[in-house]
């Protein structure tokens, strides 16, 4: 059935080890004996969530394994001669101890992945609070040191006196700009009245005089589940704040293709580009780091591509489904 699960050489030899268990736990259920340890089960759902691969794999393979279980028990059920009530017996036997594996399974997986989402809040929570300090907190000191100056000038230097004043005015306007797009980074976690809308005002909030921009959303959004709504948001408009923040770009094209498939989109800025791994700026590496682990939870991707002077080009892609039945 083409399953993801055979793909990987350490993933296969996970399904081995979790089907040889469940057969040998089956036939000691039936004789009144204790099971063996779940471990294994709860190990399995880390590495699936770590690998990307969506517990509906799992399921579809725990479907089958208790397909052949069931078949292959009748008949020799059969051939030996037991009562009919036998194979009622191992269809229960069979049933629980997979579905407790899924379970565990599953439990294990959605962990995973709240700890991960937890680990990526905490980041965006830490870009802001250093932004607080170097920004809000860097300005404020140097319009305080302005007015100092202005106070020790103005009995002797009533016009170098203003211009500390000055100065300290024009620092302060630039900190409320700040605050005011620290803000909108604070609040901004919901795409309120669709992602166009919220992504066209995040623009509009932040973006540099000098920057013209295009961005257009094509497709139904009600194809997308809350998760990815919400999720898909925060990693266009990190996207977005990279190319404003760090690019100096003049033009900025961004664009959401939403189909019943997949959710594609792109930012791309003609600005001075950056090394797609990050290094050279923490702040933007650990942008680009939240922006692939949350594409990444949702069985997505983000593609960067730039080159020194020639702008940068972020892709997302998200898919919408897990496929057919034989693995188209």
């Amino acid at each position: 059935m083409a399953s993801r699960l055979l793909k990987d050489a350490d993933t296969r030899t996970e399904c081995l080890r979790q089907a040889r268990t469940i057969v040998v736990d089956i036939a000691r259920s039936l004789r009144g004996q204790k099971v063996t340890e779940l471990g294994l089960s709860r190990e399995i759902g880390t590495s699936r969530a770590a690998n990307r691969i969506h517990p509906s794999e799992s399921l579809r393979a725990a479907m089958v394994l208790f397909e052949v279980i069931t078949t292959i028990g009748a008949d020799r059920l059969k051939a030996a001669g037991h009562a009919p009530d036998a194979l009622l017996q191992l269809s229960l036997a069979t049933n629980k101890l997979v579905s407790q594996r899924i379970r565990l399974a599953s439990s294990s997986y959605m962990g995973f992945l709240l700890r991960s989402i937890e680990q990526a809040h905490l980041r965006e929570r830490k870009r802001i609070s250093r932004e607080v300090h170097d920004r809000v907190g860097g300005n404020v000191a140097a319009a305080h040191r302005q007015l100092e100056l202005s106070a020790a000038f103005r009995p002797a230097e009533a016009g170098k006196a203003d211009d500390c004043v000055g100065q300290a005015e024009s620092i302060l306007r630039n900190t409320m700009g700040d605050i005011r797009a620290l803000i909108s980074d604070l609040r901004a976690w919901e795409p309120v009245g669709g992602l166009e809308r919220a992504l066209r005002s995040y623009l509009e909030d932040n973006k540099p005089g000098r920057m013209q921009y295009c961005l257009r959303v094509n497709g139904e959004e009600h194809n997308l589940s809350p998760e990815i709504h919400g999720e898909a948001f925060l990693i266009i408009r990190e996207a977005i704040r990279n190319a404003v923040k760090h690019s100096g770009a003049t033009r900025l094209l961004a664009q959401v293709n939403i189909t019943p498939n997949e959710l594609y989109s792109f930012v791309e800025d003609d600005g001075v580009g950056m090394d797609p791994c990050g290094s050279a700026d923490g702040t933007r590496n650990a942008g680009l780091s939240s922006m692939r682990e949350r594409a990444s939870l949702l069985e997505g991707d983000v593609v960067i591509t730039s080159q020194p002077g020639r702008g940068t080009r972020v892709e997302l892609l998200i898919p919408l489904g897990h496929g057919t039945e034989d693995g188209a």
